[in-house]
């Protein structure tokens, strides 16, 4: 079975490296093959095959994920090699002779889909460079390709559905000159950093120019020799009757495009000014369209931001909104779900309504762009002056509440009454300046208190009540101060017996906490102080006590949080069942005990840590080590062990048997203990 299973895995092993095999193992080429792409580090291979010559790449480490460049047909390939024509990435360039003509394609690479694309929007120049050429190499292609003005080929624009407009050739063209940032023309043919955008022609008819205007982002450039590389796109074709000029001689049809070379307007011109039907597209699937008269919006529009969900339709007058925009969401099919707007000089003015679902959202008049007088809201109904609630509101709260409150400038001020959707009252608070300031009550079904709590500026100040479900006994009386947890705490039981007396000073419990049971007995008792260590530190000092049915289970003594003395006693029997105990010169004995009183261990430390506190040295005993005799004991009185420490085990551990005889060492001697044993 053995030799099996190795000829599997031999055959696993032969499996995943013929699957890892580069792509181009075994195959005839028609080029060297191309490692390390310079834009994509991507492996390229000019394959032969029975159809012709296919470019494949990879881009994944085993080389093995091909990836189809091209089909370049009965081909030689003459020459691959790369140019900047802007700041984004390299494009890649395959020179080939077909039929003995040089021919030329362009390729980009995508960071994102890790996939090359070709060029089409460069073909038309690369088809005028090969023309007629006999001889041709990547140094003469390079040459041509920097003659170019900068653009980014990669970028494809939106049909208009003007001929002219769509064929255009951006290679192509006669450059008119380049703009700075304020649209002025700056004389120079060539880019650098003052250049924002530039213009060319690609025809003339009747004193008019077919026009395109290049713009660039704000992207750093590429510094490649002598050329500052940006990344320009076309932002605008028109036609004008004096391209030197950046702007104002538009005159016919003109498109304007986005980043993505999306269509972001469309339009004619008169004389440099808009006239007749426009449309704009937005961010966020916004658009409108309507007319314009002699540069400004006139009649009829329409508006609509798809991603809100509402379009509007309504009048302008010279450039301003007037009169009343009718809403519509756009995905309901209701014909009432929507509203209406009034409009003065483009700021709403008059009545105003939202609907959906067959019910009024919001109505209520506007004046001078603010909500004025009486309004319905989506957050409920009240009045507002100058765009401010003012007065009485009632307002729309979870579950059904409401909350009737008024409004000073847009701030809750008095008392607010939350009401439940029977109409039950359920709290009532008190604001000053739309801060939490006075006394917050709630209320039970039948009305009776259920908490009370102050507050001022906000935060939490003073006594903060709560009470039993049926509002007859307190539970809980608590102290606050700005916010926090300050002075008397204390809890009560469900027959208003105390359960915890306390007090609490910045959040901490400071002082003596007693706790008590059901039978009003007290079953701990602990006392807290803040002092100053490394940090200031709230911890356990004192004599801390637990009890059970009235007798003591535990005392323990803290010295500033660190445990000194202690002492554990049997709940029933009251005897004790261990303890420490801190005599003279620093010796320490801790203690256990059977249930008869009797010692079973005694086991003796010595030494102290040195600890400061508020600026004192203390010592503290719960770091002391073992030293000297260690006595256990049988419940009959008779030595169990006997073992002696000094910085460590000295000598043997002697053990004994209930007679007081003992069993080890025998007269063979001892090892030495191991540290485990040596308490034991």
């Amino acid at each position: 079975m053995q030799w099996t299973r190795a000829l599997g895995l031999i055959a696993c092993l032969a499996l995943s490296q013929a699957q890892a095999a580069p792509f181009y193992e075994g195959k005839t080429l028609a080029h060297p093959l191309i490692t390390g792409l310079a834009e994509s580090s991507a492996t390229l291979a000019f394959i032969k095959t029975p159809a012709g010559v296919r470019g494949y790449y990879a881009v994944d480490e085993a080389q093995s994920q091909a990836q189809l460049l091209d089909d370049f047909g009965k081909a030689s390939i003459e020459s691959v090699f790369n140019i900047a024509l802007d700041n984004q990435h390299l494009t890649r360039l395959v020179l080939f002779k077909l039929q003995g003509n040089y021919h030329l394609r362009a390729y980009r690479y995508d960071d994102n889909d890790h996939l090359y694309s070709r060029l089409g929007n460069l073909q038309k120049a690369l088809d005028r460079i090969t023309q007629g050429q006999r001889k041709l190499d990547a140094r003469t292609v390079n040459q041509a390709l920097s003659q170019l003005t900068p653009l980014n080929y990669r970028v494809s624009y939106e049909d208009s559905g003007i001929a002219e407009f769509d064929q255009l050739d951006h290679s192509a063209g006669t450059l008119v000159g380049y703009f700075g940032q304020d649209g002025q023309p700056l004389g120079n043919t060539s880019p650098g950093a003052e250049a924002y955008s530039y213009k060319k022609t690609f025809g003339e008819k009747q004193g008019r120019f077919l026009s395109v205007t290049y713009q660039r982002d704000q992207s750093p450039a590429l510094v490649d020799g002598p050329r500052q590389l940006y990344n320009y796109q076309a932002s605008r074709v028109t036609w004008d009757t004096e391209p030197a000029r950046l702007t104002g001689s538009e005159d016919g049809p003109s498109v304007a495009y986005s980043e993505n070379g999306a269509i972001a307007s469309r339009g004619p011109y008169t004389h440099g000014q808009r006239n007749g039907e426009w449309g704009f597209a937005g961010p966020s699937n916004s658009w409108s369209h309507g007319p314009y008269v002699d540069g400004k919006r006139q009649g009829q529009w329409s508006l609509s931001n798809e991603s809100e969900g509402y379009g509007m339709t309504g009048l302008y007058r010279d450039d301003l909104r007037e009169g009343r925009w009718d809403i519509k969401l756009s995905d309901s099919e209701a014909l009432e779900d929507g509203g209406f707007v009034t409009y003065l000089h483009d700021l709403r003015n008059g009545p105003s309504e939202s609907r959906e679902g067959g019910a009024v959202l919001e109505r209520g008049d506007y004046r001078d762009d603010l909500r004025q007088g009486p309004w319905l809201t989506t957050a409920g109904s009240g009045s507002y002056d100058r765009g401010l609630k003012s007065g009485p509101w009632q307002l729309k709260a979870a579950d059904g509440h409401t909350h009737s409150v008024s409004f000073v400038a847009d701030k809750m001020q008095g008392e607010l009454r939350d009401t439940d959707a029977q109409g039950v009252l359920r709290v009532i608070e008190h604001y000053r300046d739309g801060l939490l300031w006075g006394t917050q009550e709630g209320y039970n079904d039948s009305g009776q208190l259920m908490y009370s709590y102050a507050y001022e500026n906000g935060q939490r100040e003073g006594r903060s009540l709560i009470y039993s479900a049926d509002g007859k006994v307190l539970l809980s009386d608590m102290s606050y101060k700005n916010g926090n947890k300050q002075g008397p705490y204390l809890t009560f039981l469900a027959d208003g017996s105390p359960a915890t007396v306390g007090r609490v000073e910045g959040s901490e419990f400071i002082g003596l906490m007693t706790q008590l049971d059901e039978h009003g007995q007290i079953f701990s008792a602990a006392t807290r102080c803040r002092f100053q260590s490394y940090q200031s530190t709230v911890g356990l000092c004192g004599m801390s006590r637990e009890f059970r049915q009235g007798r003591v289970t535990s005392e323990r003594d803290y010295l500033y949080g660190e445990l000194q003395e202690y002492r554990e006693y049997n709940a029933q029997t009251g005897l004790k069942t261990r303890e420490r105990v801190i005599g003279k010169g620093d010796q320490v004995s801790e203690i256990t005990y059977y249930d008869n009183g009797q010692v079973e261990c005694r086991v003796n430390k010595v030494g102290f840590e040195w600890m400061t506190i508020n600026q004192q040295k203390l010592k503290n005993y719960n770091q002391a080590v073992l030293s000297g005799e260690q006595l256990c004991y049988y419940p009959n009185g008779v030595i169990k062990s006997r073992d002696f420490f000094d910085k460590g085990p000295t000598g043997c551990k002697t053990l004994y048997d209930e007679t007081g005889k003992q069993t080890f060492p025998g007269p063979s001697g001892c090892r030495r203990p191991t540290s485990a044993e040596a308490v034991h």
